[in-house]
């Protein structure tokens, strides 16, 4: 289809821009934590499935004896050891942008993981792969975070399914596979601008689409915000460099070509085609 619209000339992609909305699961809103899936007995699958928690027969837990039991609590516990690994991560970078500059880093230091947290943590028995996300100031929603690259012509360049509760960690990989698609459909045009909310800020992934020559504009602070924020600004030369293009006229104009590039693909598949929830389950079918 990306290949049909190149040809008509139905795509320009000197701007894109990319944008998550939240899509609900087939499964039911109930979870189960570490302690009571260890705790549960096998005659409670059954119980599960009157319940209304059935799966298909490759997640059946009462077909399997339990096994999809303990796919839950490995689930959980390699969750756990994602969240330290991630921790660990930030703090090496933190440590080394510090000896690279030469002085701390302002803001907060990243909280480390709550061992005991495991106990507390539940996941989803219909589908272990669902999410229980939210976006401010929204409901709260048992699922997937789909992620979108748009052309201005409001065609979907590339689409990607994630688990990820946030948007942080998206641009990098959504912009590669951006790329990789137009590839793979004869358009030899590059990418020239990717335009993100807030939601996508992330100095080395900006750093590192720009190093391909892509130019990345984000917002380094909500400029409609009436009271002063209690988080740290953005900082960093990326920050600096979005701030000077947004301060301009021009640059908060090309800036607001967001909203109408990207924003309506979510609302005539989610509003007018009511496409708002899968029908299958696990993230692999989705």
């Amino acid at each position: 289809m990306l290949a049909l619209c190149a040809q008509a000339g139905l795509v320009s992609v000197g701007v894109v821009a990319l944008d998550g909305s939240l899509l609900a699961g087939n499964a039911s809103p109930s979870g189960c934590s570490p302690r009571r899936l260890e705790q549960t007995p096998r005659k409670t699958s059954v119980s599960a499935t009157r319940a209304g928690m059935s799966c298909r027969p490759s997640w059946s837990i009462r077909a399997r004896g339990g096994s999809g039991f303990r796919r839950c609590k490995e689930e959980l516990e390699r969750a756990q050891a994602d969240e330290q690994a991630a921790h660990e991560a930030n703090l090496a970078w933190r440590a080394a942008w510090e000896a690279e500059h030469g002085r701390r880093l302002a803001g907060r230091k990243p909280t480390p993981p709550d061992p005991a947290a495991l106990a507390a943590w539940k996941i989803n028995t219909t589908d272990p792969d669902t999410r229980l996300m939210k976006r401010a100031g929204g409901r709260s929603v048992q699922g997937y975070n789909a992620q979108v690259v748009a052309s201005p012509e409001q065609v979907i360049i590339a689409a990607q399914v994630t688990q990820a509760h946030n948007d942080a960690d998206q641009l990098e990989p959504m912009v590669a596979k951006a790329g990789d698609a137009l590839r793979e459909a004869g358009f030899e045009e590059p990418i020239g601008i990717v335009l993100a909310d807030g939601g996508y800020w992330n100095s080395p992934a900006i750093a590192n689409v720009r190093e391909q020559g892509i130019e990345v504009l984000i917002p380094t602070q909500d400029r409609r915000r009436t009271r002063p924020s209690k988080l740290a600004p953005r900082q960093g030369d990326e920050a600096k460099r979005i701030e000077a293009v947004l301060s301009k006229p021009e640059g908060q104009a090309l800036y607001r070509r967001r909203q109408q590039i990207v924003e309506p693909v979510f609302a005539q598949t989610q509003c007018i085609r009511r496409t708002d929830r899968f029908l299958r389950r696990g993230l692999a079918a989705c």
